[in-house]
């Protein structure tokens, strides 16, 4: 009894270390801190003058070891580039004048300029900063203080590239795959509160605001997440094994289908909690409508948590065409429901074609299933 119960504690904190992103972290902080290390060793033997500045290796290491191999490629290579331009820029606003106060808003001012070209990306920041410590780190000695700084700094990012390349590379797509998850969840709550507006009559708009702006920011979460699965498969030697590009199209393919379901999911909001099917008072919603466009939300939510096949959604929404072909002698109680309607098949044809595209489950619902 007690081992099943420290087995039972074991797998609950291994499922949360990596639900909550601890071990990816704790392992890019052990390649971050062998990465340093083994720079600094290896800059130590560097010849030449360069052996002088052996402490910017260790940080060319840090640069260079990003959450993906190709980020780190990017990142070490704008690095370098900036820092070349800031060497650039410091060389010129000695030529201009002896190193002051002058001098010293020159090589930030340029550096700043030089540095707003968008293809830098986080090489940008640098060319100011590498102007700043060549001008007045370097000194009297800058040419071979600007040779060992950029000598140094390659020599880290080289390290840290191959200790991320080597060294378990990440990919990304259990995270991604799991934010879809949660996201799915969000979806169906939402689905429910909809529901439970159609039902009661009740509306509160700042709480649909709220509600909104988390489901936003959800999806925006989640395009992050997927993209960085896909650039962590780059020039990875892992993305080559079996079954990985599969596994990249599935989740792509879910991507698509949240964000079609999402999309549908925000036009009912607007439809129903904010205007309503209504009668005579302007935002009632009509008894006619009201329980089977909730009983459609109820079994939408349900779909897309996995915990119902689509029939259910299928046969909800013909619920909902009987009650409206029932009500065609009063147009201005049905149009509201009739662009509702559009909606909820919308949310079921998005999961559906997601299935189809690729001959397998990939639409939130089916995997919600599998992961149940």
């Amino acid at each position: 009894m007690g081992f099943e119960h420290v087995a039972g504690v074991g797998t609950r904190i291994w499922r949360w270390s990596r639900t909550s992103g601890t071990q990816p972290r704790l392992l890019h902080a052990a390649k971050a801190a062998g990465a340093a290390a083994l720079a600094w060793f290896v800059a130590r033997h560097v010849p030449g003058v360069a052996s002088d500045y052996p402490y910017y290796a260790p940080l060319g290491a840090v640069i260079a070891m990003q959450t993906t191999v190709f980020a780190g490629l990017r990142s070490g290579i704008q690095t370098l580039v900036g820092i070349a331009l800031g060497i650039g820029v410091a060389a010129f606003t000695m030529w201009v004048g002896d190193p002051g106060i002058l001098a010293v808003a020159l090589a930030v001012g340029v550096g700043v300029l030089v540095g707003g070209f968008r293809i830098l990306g986080e090489g940008s920041s640098w060319v100011s900063t590498a102007a700043l410590f060549v001008l007045l780190v370097g000194g009297a000695h800058a040419e071979g203080y600007s040779l060992g700084y950029l000598v140094q700094m390659a020599v880290g990012v080289v390290v840290g590239l191959l200790v991320n390349f080597l060294v378990f590379p990440p990919l990304h797509f259990w995270d991604a795959e799991h934010r879809i998850d949660a996201v799915n969840d969000v979806l169906a709550d939402h689905l429910d509160g909809l529901a439970a507006v159609m039902r009661e009559g009740k509306r509160d708009e700042p709480a649909w605001d709220r509600q909104q702006d988390r489901l936003d920011r959800a999806i925006a979460d989640v395009r992050s997440r997927v993209s960085i699965a896909h650039e962590s498969r780059k020039i990875n030697p892992r993305g080559a094994l079996r079954g990985s590009r599969a596994r990249l199209q599935q989740d792509g393919a879910r991507f698509r289908a949240l964000e079609r379901v999402a999309w549908y999911t925000t036009d009912l909001t607007e439809l129903v909690a904010r205007s309503g099917p209504v009668s005579e008072g302007v935002g009632r919603p009509d008894p006619a409508f009201a329980e089977p466009l909730a009983k459609a939300m109820t079994q939408l939510a349900c779909m897309i948590r996995g915990e119902c096949p689509e029939t259910a959604g299928e046969e909800a929404i013909e619920e909902v065409e009987r009650a409206l072909d029932a009500s065609r002698e009063n147009p201005s109680h049905v149009a509201v429901t009739a662009a509702a309607l559009v909606s909820l098949r919308g949310i079921v044809e998005s999961e559906r074609r997601a299935t189809e595209n690729l001959d397998t489950s990939t639409g939130p619902s089916a995997f919600s299933r599998q992961r149940r």
